[in-house]
């Protein structure tokens, strides 16, 4: 028996639901809205049917909170408006299907019917991945989703594309799908298609005999006979020449190539895992990349998200590479600071994961035989970062937003506007102290702008819904910040 939940606001749906599921044998429960359902949720549930419009938000923008309720639940998303976007928007972030109201019994039915039978019979899932103790495996959304589809690629030998930004970790899901596949006892041999000089590629690629062109003394085996039983990870597969392409599509397909000055072909059983940080759609669309090849790349395409979307991760990340580089470099372990924490959770990364291994590294060399590292610690460009966000918050950043949306009338300052030194006379004159004002007028100043701050936190949390990741959103502040402003306002 599996437990279904319905998020719905139509009454007549959810009782069409309700009787599908109970002739099927299956519990179910009943939500009017997304707030009812995530709290019915967290009992642990298996499938979840999810309407697109409902009261307190759309489905298509909780899909991911669902699909994480326990249990890990498969999401059918439901919608009684037929929008192209809107599917490819719910399917590409992991919903198992699509449907469009008015639905027939036999629809819930037979869909049901297809979840349960996939859940039943799926491969193990990412909790079952053997990694390396020196990589954390993450769990939010995107990375969860990425996980799953590495967990269902080991089980196979279907080719494999990995997409990210630079520094989010291709080589490491690289390794793991072969640590955890069959191939994991034969060899795994990584080409960096960006570093292949391109008058080699070929030799590299398919090696060469002995004399096959100037330098060329003796034989040598090239890089995807070395692959021979195991897997070959084409690394920025976007940079291999377009004069390369077609040869290689082929040795692909066939798994026979010919080295160069050779006359017979050679066989190499290589598994493919190629990765890009391109848009290598857009590529193959202008014609900078072989269409056919992207299609034999994609045998299952793993998008892995960058670290600005995984911040739940950054501390671990952190100080996992703290204690890593202290180890082998025999330095005395050291705790992250709570500054230096702050800082990181705000920072951009644009060099993603890599980028926050070097900065910690640099960090611990800075704090030497110290077991604490501080902001002075931290890379200079960090720092000058966090200073002018810190600047902007406290000048332009959140008071500049609250003057717009929020109507907080400053307190009577009792200023004259003799007392005002020359140029603050219109300041005067409108209420408002200056910034020059005497020392007496400073504390109603703060205190304005201590009323304004708590009237534009309150607006938030209302618009929001009392959603902290949509109010963090919504003023342009990390999730952490949004919680200092809440305890401070007592929220």
């Amino acid at each position: 028996m599996a437990r279904i939940l319905v998020v719905d606001d139509e009454a007549l749906m959810r009782t069409m639901v309700e009787v599908v599921c109970t002739r099927m044998g299956h519990e179910v429960l009943l939500a009017e809205n997304l707030s009812q359902g995530l709290e019915m949720g967290r009992q642990g549930v298996d499938v979840v049917l999810l309407d697109v419009w409902l009261p307190d938000g759309s489905g298509l923008e909780w899909q991911g909170d669902f699909a994480h309720l326990p249990g890990m639940p498969d999401v059918v998303i439901i919608t009684g408006h037929g929008d192209g976007d809107a599917a490819e928007v719910a399917l590409r972030s992991g919903a198992w299907e699509f449907l469009t109201k008015p639905l027939k019994v036999r629809d819930i039915e037979q869909c049901l019917r297809h979840v349960l039978t996939f859940r039943k019979n799926r491969v193990p899932g990412p909790e079952s991945l053997l990694v390396d103790s020196g990589h954390i495996l993450g769990a939010g959304v995107g990375m969860s989703r990425a996980l799953k589809l590495l967990a269902q690629a080991a089980q196979s030998e279907v080719n494999v594309l990995l997409l990210g930004e630079t520094g989010v970790g291709k080589e490491v899901f690289a390794k793991a799908l072969y640590r955890n596949s069959a191939r994991a006892a034969r060899p795994f041999v990584t080409v960096d298609c960006a570093s292949l000089p391109e008058t080699l590629v070929e030799s590299h690629l398919f090696g060469h005999s002995r004399g096959a062109f100037t330098g060329a003394d003796r034989a040598r085996e090239g890089l995807l006979l070395a692959a021979n039983k195991g897997t070959l990870f084409l690394d920025e597969v976007g940079d291999l020449p377009q004069a390369m392409q077609g040869a290689f599509l082929r040795a692909l397909e066939l798994k026979r190539f010919r080295p160069v000055g050779e006359v017979r072909e050679v066989s190499s059983d290589f598994r493919l895992v190629a990765a890009t940080n391109k848009n290598i759609e857009t590529m193959a669309g202008d014609g900078s990349f072989r269409s056919d090849l992207l299609y034999r790349l994609q045998g299952l395409t793993i998008v892995i998200p960058p670290l600005r979307e995984r911040r739940d991760e950054i501390p671990a990340l952190a100080q996992q590479a703290v204690s890593r580089f202290c180890l082998h470099n025999e330095l005395p372990g050291k705790a992250i600071s709570g500054q230096v924490l702050d800082m990181l959770m705000e920072y951009p990364w644009p060099g993603n994961v890599r980028e926050l291994i070097h900065c910690i590294e640099r960090a611990c060399l800075a704090a030497g035989q110290g077991d604490l590292l501080l902001p002075v610690h931290m890379p200079t460009h960090m720092r000058v970062d966090e200073a002018r966000r810190r600047m902007g918050r406290g000048q332009e950043g959140v008071f500049a937003e609250v003057a717009a949306s929020v109507a907080v009338q400053p307190p009577a300052c009792g200023f004259q506007a003799s007392s005002v030194p020359s140029g603050g006379a219109a300041g005067a004159s409108a209420g408002l102290p200056p910034l020059s004002a005497p020392e007496e007028g400073l504390p109603a100043l703060r205190q304005w702008k201590a009323q304004a701050e708590e009237a534009y936190v309150r607006r938030v949390w209302a618009v929001s819904g009392g959603d902290a990741r949509k109010a963090a959103t919504l003023a342009g502040i990390s999730r952490g910040h949004w919680y200092e402003l809440m305890k401070k306002c007592g929220l």
